[in-house]
Formats: C-alpha cells, sequence, structure tokens
C-alpha cells in the first residue's frame, strides 16, 4: 500500500478518515511511502502553523509506520505516463492538474504493484486507488 499525503494528513491531524487510514494500514502487508510525501506532509503542517518540532516528529512518526521509499529510476520513467492519465482524467472532471506529487505516487504504485491510500480526487476511480472519500 502506498500512502500518499492526502491520507498521511488524515491521520496525522485526527481528520474524519482517520480511522479508516488507521484500518488500512493495520492490514496491508507492506505500507511504503514516497519519500516526496515526507516534503508534501511537512509543507502542509507548517502551512497550518504546526510547530517544526510537532512536524518533524509527525515526519519521524511517518518513517516509523511505513517504509520510506526513494524515486527509483523505474518510478521516474512512468511518471509521464502517470502523468498523462492523470491530466485525461483530470480535464474530463472538470479539476485542476494534477501535480507532480501525483504522478509520481501513482507511478510508484504501478512499479510496486501496490494500491494508492487517498482522498485526493486525482486519483478517484483509478484501479490502483484505495479511496478513502464518500
Amino acid at each position: 500500500m502506498i500512502v500518499d499525503s492526502f491520507a498521511w494528513i488524515e491521520f496525522l491531524t485526527g481528520s474524519v478518515h482517520e480511522g479508516r487510514v488507521r484500518e488500512a494500514l493495520s492490514r496491508a502487508d507492506v505500507v511504503a511511502t514516497p519519500d516526496l510525501v515526507l516534503a508534501e506532509v511537512a509543507r502542509k503542517l507548517a502551512r497550518s502553523r504546526v510547530d517544526q518540532d510537532v512536524i518533524r516528529q509527525k515526519i519521524r512518526d511517518i518513517s516509523t509506520l511505513s517504509e520510506v521509499v526513494p524515486i527509483t529510476v523505474d518510478v521516474a520513467v512512468g511518471v509521464f505516463e502517470a502523468e498523462s492519465e492523470l491530466r485525461r482524467s483530470a480535464r474530463a472532471r472538470r479539476l485542476d492538474p494534477p501535480g507532480l506529487s501525483d504522478s509520481v505516487i501513482l507511478s510508484m504504485a504501478r512499479t510496486l504493484q501496490g494500491s494508492v491510500l487517498t482522498g485526493d480526487p486525482h486519483f478517484k476511480g483509478l484501479p490502483e486507488t484505495d479511496w478513502l472519500g464518500s
């Protein structure tokens, strides 16, 4: 299971989907977090004016609860195809274009043959998605 920024933020802040994230983490054989997600989570928490020491601890928590996975050559090569699919889907559903991290996360899920735990609308409906939303 690849955990994206949306899911980690829900879990770390005790938001509405925290229980679902906790359940998914507990049932997964392998939990992986793309290294880029650490930066996204830290940025989101900082924008919410969370203290830097708290941010550091939350990033350490992610590293304890999951394997932090670097962007490999195979993941990097798969980013273009993932981005093309996400952009087509976003246009069809009138969403803002996906960010680079979304493409990296989708490519990593495909490379590792896993699913993405998320509530990010860019992933909704993809076969690799373990959807948190309603």
